[in-house]
């Protein structure tokens, strides 16, 4: 989070992106052109061997079959099959470039999809083993069902129309769309289990987990015409796909898509990547809640924050970093839960967090029960209320780059903001149903929670 200050200057906001860009070598799926001289086609994927290669084998073969069924059904199109999956040995200097790029290194990394040659290429050496070890066989499914979103664009006439008129149809927007039509695959293989992808509960938040990892650099802006999307984005359009369909993903526009990334607001925000100390951020989010929650509940005055002994530690540690306490009113926070929170994940995961408990506390003073199911989902909503006022604050504190994927990260981890005043969050729910009702609060305000 940051003061509201100066706006920082444009030039050195790029400059700050490359160097991110380069430093950790971010990789975004997306659409790849054609290189000056292609190489020729390669031939379709061959059977791996590896586990991971046997997942991405078995995904392109659901994929297609998928969208046989898929695009006739919600478009009303016939599906032409895409003419090549191709798993590259990135890591063999002899090794064949896949279409639209000159060496197989290129792709290092990376995955894409190439309209020009109607082919998904992916690192079959690097990428696609990492995503299974770190997500499991989703992991791998989610970034391939992205690629072959991109197809599905392209079959229904997007990419000539964004040659046409690409403000209205950005890279942002297109991006937007294949995590979406991913969504709308990964819920269909949930439904109908493909052999080798495990498609539960736990796998959906691990498919969101893996998105979470494809956001842009902080500082980069939805404007930006490289932009791929944050991770509040990226997830949001991926549960859209996941609960409503293609259609919703075909119907995106930017007319009625909100894009949350911004720019950096301040040279002393960027040199901090964006995060406040933790004891500046309590101050700020004391204030701040006071301010947006009181008046939910007229006549309430909202507690100040106790880092002391004034709550019972049985209460803390049931609700989790921080604390609504029945027995006086009073919000507390655990210091040292939230210091390795902000360090893993960043200073407004730690905010999310505490505003959860504001919320439990104002249903209590408001006369609703602050036990119960009902209250945790209303805290985890009231939560995106607070969090969307501070968007384009006049004063004191705003957003920064990164705080909305912070408030995500934290909501896939854990189901603390979902606690209620006993520490008790509702078992049938998981991150995905989490980050939805934060949605919900963030954009449609506190009268929706």
């Amino acid at each position: 989070m940051g003061r509201v200050s100066a706006p920082i200057d444009r030039l050195v906001v790029l400059a700050a992106i490359l160097i991110l860009t380069s430093a950790c070598g971010q990789l975004v799926p997306g659409n790849a052109r054609a290189a000056a001289s292609p190489a020729p086609a390669a031939p379709a994927i061959a059977a791996q061997s590896d586990p991971a290669g046997q997942v991405a084998e078995a995904t392109a073969a659901a994929l297609q079959e998928f969208w046989r069924a898929e695009l006739p059904a919600a478009f009303g199109r016939e599906w032409r099959d895409i003419s090549t999956f191709v798993a590259v040995e990135t890591r063999d200097p002899a090794a064949p470039p896949p279409p639209c790029v000159n060496r197989a290194a290129d792709l290092a990394d990376q995955a894409f999809y190439c309209p020009a040659a109607d082919v998904v290429a992916w690192d079959a050496d690097g990428l696609i083993p990492a995503l299974h070890e770190r997500f499991g066989p989703v992991g791998v499914a989610v970034v391939l069902a992205h690629e072959v979103g991109h197809a599905v664009q392209s079959r229904l006439g997007v990419d000539a129309d964004q040659g046409r008129d690409p403000q209205q149809f950005p890279t942002i927007l297109l991006e937007s769309m294949a995590d979406c039509y991913a969504g709308a695959a990964l819920a269909r293989f949930a439904e109908e289990p493909v052999a080798g992808l495990p498609l539960g509960l736990e796998e959906r938040d691990q498919a969101m987990q893996a998105l979470v990892g494809f956001r842009d650099p902080l500082g980069v802006e939805a404007g930006d015409a490289a932009a791929h999307g944050n991770a509040f984005d990226r997830v949001s359009a991926f549960q859209d796909g996941w609960t409503d369909g293609a259609t919703l993903c075909a119907g995106m526009t930017v007319d009625n898509r909100t894009f949350t990334q911004r720019r950096f607001g301040s040279e002393a925000d960027l040199e901090r990547g964006g995060n406040l100390p933790l004891r500046e951020l309590l101050a700020f989010v004391e204030r701040d809640a006071a301010e947006f929650f009181g008046p939910l509940a007229p006549g309430w005055d909202p507690p100040q924050l106790s880092t002391g002994g004034a709550c019972p530690a049985r209460v803390l540690a049931a609700q989790g970093p921080a604390a609504y306490c029945q027995e006086d009113g009073g919000v507390a926070v655990d210091v040292a839960a939230l210091e390795r929170l902000h360090e893993e994940i960043g200073d407004f995961a730690g905010a999310t967090v505490v505003a959860g408990r504001y919320g439990i506390a104002m249903l209590d003073a408001a006369g609703q029960s602050p036990v119960g199911a009902p209250a945790g989902a209303a805290a985890t909503c009231l939560t995106g209320a607070y969090t969307s006022r501070l968007f384009d604050a006049a004063e004191g504190f705003q957003l920064s780059p990164g705080d909305l994927d912070e408030a995500v990260q934290v909501l896939l981890a854990a189901d603390w903001v979902a606690r209620d005043a006993e520490g008790v969050a509702d078992s049938s729910e998981h991150g995905f149903e989490r980050i939805g009702r934060f949605r919900t609060g963030l954009l449609e305000g506190p009268n929706a929670c």
